[in-house]
């Protein structure tokens, strides 16, 4: 994420402030949405999510209907205003350098007790400045949930942050995120 000075951003009118939603692609059960805010003609950032439709008493992909199909189509536009996803194999990491620890607060819930990305994002990016790997952009792949109460491990291994999280009960770790 690009970020202006704040100084800057009091030189700047909100009527200059645009930001647009759209589907970059629709699968048989998952919808891919890309957003951009820019300022002026300048692309402060852009994110791209991907939504997978699973049943609920099963949790199985549960596919979409065509006429969601069609109804979704009408927010379709081209993805080439976006940079090409990048994914990473969801492991654990092999290092067990912990550069980074914190603890999920109540500051950090959001809506239907669950924990906000943002915070997961500024958490990847401070141990990726922790370990001087730090940039304009940031690559965010969010593999698992932590909850309240959490304590979130961030390991460094080559250009990439492994966020765990480790259950208290069973000492087992759970991916959470990986940031590079």
């Amino acid at each position: 994420v690009r970020c202006f000075p704040v100084d800057m951003l009091h030189e700047k009118s909100v009527e200059d402030a645009q930001s647009s939603l759209c589907v970059t692609k629709i699968g048989t059960s998952s919808i891919h949405l890309g957003n951009s805010l820019m300022l002026k003609d300048e692309t402060l950032a852009t994110t791209q999510r991907v939504f997978c439709r699973v049943s609920t008493p099963t949790s199985a992909s549960a596919a979409f209907t065509e006429q969601e199909r069609k109804k979704f189509l009408e927010f379709h536009h081209s993805a080439d205003i976006f940079p090409q996803l990048e994914r990473f194999e969801a492991k654990l990491p092999d290092s067990k350098n912990s550069v980074l620890s914190v603890k999920v607060g109540p500051q950090h819930i959001n809506f239907a007790n669950h924990v906000d990305h943002a915070f997961l994002a500024e958490t990847a990016h401070h141990a990726l400045y922790l370990m001087n790997k730090d940039s304009d952009n940031i690559v965010i792949n969010y593999f698992g949930q932590p909850f309240l109460g959490d304590s979130l491990q961030c390991f460094a291994q080559g250009d990439k942050i492994f966020i765990t999280r480790t259950d208290d009960d069973t000492g087992e770790s759970t991916l959470i995120v990986i940031a590079k």
